[in-house]
């Protein structure tokens, strides 16, 4: 059965690669498989499916969408990244802070935040994004192994481990992890500014839209400028006035309830100021809509009480003087897809937008976020519970709806992980597990740092070829194993397999951060391997030196 097991494993993991076929359906294969072969009983082979892992995974998904929609992600990326004049000091000044938010909440999210930001910064103080994308990028995922619950492949081992009686905890994987974070960050800081040195190319654009944002009871800014907090010029938009009270104000003036701004900006700059959360917009959707109307009336005549409002128009005058033309394009917000399909002035409608950040939220959810971490971190309750808790608590204080807590559920990555946990099983049951830590224990000769340096290096180069969770799954017994080969304790095994792991710089399909930030950094895969080569090689002699004195005091 070991042979056949590994014959499925290897082909299942080279389709996953190749990208021929969907990962998913190359997992299910392999388990169908597993399971008519008699390699394991189904129940086992599915039992990802309820994984306690793949549903605290779930939950923490939905809790980074509550925490996100808020805008303090963005907020707080605004003021460290104000003022800074480097790539080099952007690195420093954000990695830090962005790192514990990485270990705390999904990765992707934080790096989707991230990529506008860079870009903003890009075109106010000409710092490439390329020279910062690409390095936060792999920041995050070094933090995100630091904890139980900021990467999926941690929640993964952690339950595979339960099974042998190995309990992981919230912060178990902080002393191999953290030692390799910082030292990784510091390679990272060092290198990028050579090997990633580029000069931004920042063209001229047209600023063709008027917009008119007002400034709620809500928002943040009241009392301050908008340039004190960002939002009075880059390349995408520039503010050209304030209405206040039917009257105009300059755009040096502190800013009011119910204040109007009235930029000139592109259509992406259009975007990039509705997601602002500074303005403390109704939770509204963005939709691009394209008139079907002879009526002689203005663009100001589409707005519909606060049903439907309008936030932008390719003109330069007012909307109330800029008239209403079959087949133009209005950007409005408005309450719901069914106010746009009764409106008798929109032909076609587009969603280009979510809901605009609520501000005021923002403390309840950073305090749904610090009970589950407390919670998870005592043992209050299984860390699964204290999650899913937290998870219903962004619904039911109103940060989430529950259609968009749904949403914010990638289920692709949630099967990816569930078959991958069979593939685990597999390569337990069959007994293969067992086979390849014989094989590494005999290839080591019993030496410690040997058997060290040969997990750290395998576990590097299978995740940079596979998904973490394939390689969590598959890798997990492996170490179990040899650790009970060698008198060794297994909670160090498991926790530098979980730390290497993360080590995904040298294949820009390994990890999903860093196929988000490719296109817009401008990134080949060339680059990373370039940029990957040197930090994989700091992060896995970290990680050997880390481990093989902890191992010996241990055993």
């Amino acid at each position: 059965m070991a042979l056949l097991t590994a014959v499925i494993v290897v082909a299942t993991l080279i389709a996953m690669t190749s990208g021929r076929i969907p990962p998913v359906l190359a997992l299910i294969i392999a388990l169908l498989v597993a399971g008519l072969t008699g390699i394991a009983p189904p129940a086992k082979l599915f039992a990802g499916l309820s994984n306690g892992g793949v549903l605290t995974i779930a939950a923490m998904l939905v809790i980074a969408k509550g925490v996100l929609a808020t805008g303090v992600i963005s907020r707080l990326t605004f003021r460290l990244l104000n003022g800074m004049r480097t790539a080099s000091q952007t690195l420093l000044r954000l990695i830090p802070p962005v790192g514990v938010i990485s270990s705390l909440i999904n990765t992707t999210p934080i790096v989707a935040m991230l990529i506008p930001a860079t870009k903003e910064l890009q075109q106010r103080s000409g710092i490439p994004a390329r020279s910062v994308l690409l390095p936060i990028a792999h920041a995050t995922t070094l933090a995100g192994s630091m904890t139980l619950i900021g990467t999926s492949s941690n929640l993964i081992i952690a339950g595979m481990a339960a099974r042998s009686d190995i309990e992981l905890t919230m912060f178990s994987f902080v002393p191999i992890a953290a030692p390799v974070a910082v030292v990784g960050w510091i390679a990272i800081v060092l290198t990028s500014r050579r090997l990633l040195k580029s000069k931004p190319r920042v063209k001229e654009k047209s600023l063709d839209w008027r917009a008119e944002l007002p400034v709620s009871g809500r928002s943040v800014s009241i009392g301050r400028t908008a340039e004190e907090i960002g939002i009075a010029e880059t390349v995408e938009y520039e503010l050209i006035g304030i209405r206040r009270w039917g009257r105009t104000v300059v755009v040096e003036s502190p800013l009011e309830e119910d204040d109007v701004l009235i930029y000139r900006c592109t259509e992406a700059g259009i975007r990039m100021l509705w997601s602002s959360p500074r303005f403390g917009l109704a939770p509204h959707h963005l939709f691009a809509v394209t008139l079907d109307t002879q009526n002689p009336g203005s663009v100001r005549d589409l707005q519909d009480d606060e049903d439907l409002i309008v936030v932008a128009a390719e003109t330069e005058r007012r909307f109330r003087d800029t008239p209403m033309r079959p087949g133009s394009t209005v950007y409005v917000s408005a309450a719901s897809r069914e106010v746009l399909d009764q409106h008798p002035y929109v032909g076609l409608w587009q969603n280009v937008a979510g809901k605009a950040p609520q501000p005021g939220k923002t403390w309840a959810a950073l305090g749904i976020l610090l009970a589950v971490i407390v919670g998870a971190s005592f043992g209050i309750a299984p860390v699964e519970l204290v999650a899913g808790t937290g998870a219903v608590a962004m619904v039911m204080t109103g940060i989430l709806t529950p259609r968009s807590a749904v949403r914010a559920l990638d289920w692709n990555i949630l099967a990816i992980i569930a078959g991958s946990i069979g593939l685990g099983v597999m390569v337990i049951e069959s007994g293969l597990g067992d086979h390849i830590s014989d094989g590494i224990v005999h290839l080591s000769a019993g030496s410690i740092p040997v058997m060290v340096a040969v997990l750290a290096l395998g576990t590097t180069l299978l995740t940079n070829f596979v998904t973490n969770a394939a390689a969590a799954s598959i890798l997990t017994p492996v170490a179990v194993a040899i650790a009970h080969s060698m008198s060794l304790d297994p909670t160090l095994l498991l926790i530098l397999v979980g730390t290497c792991i993360s080590f995904t710089f040298l294949n820009p399909y390994s990890h999903q951060s860093n196929l988000m930030v490719m296109e817009p950094g401008g990134y080949t895969t060339t680059a990373f391997l370039k940029f990957g080569i040197p930090l994989t090689l700091v992060s896995v002699i970290t990680a050997f030196a880390v481990t093989w004195p902890l191992l010996a005091l241990r055993s």
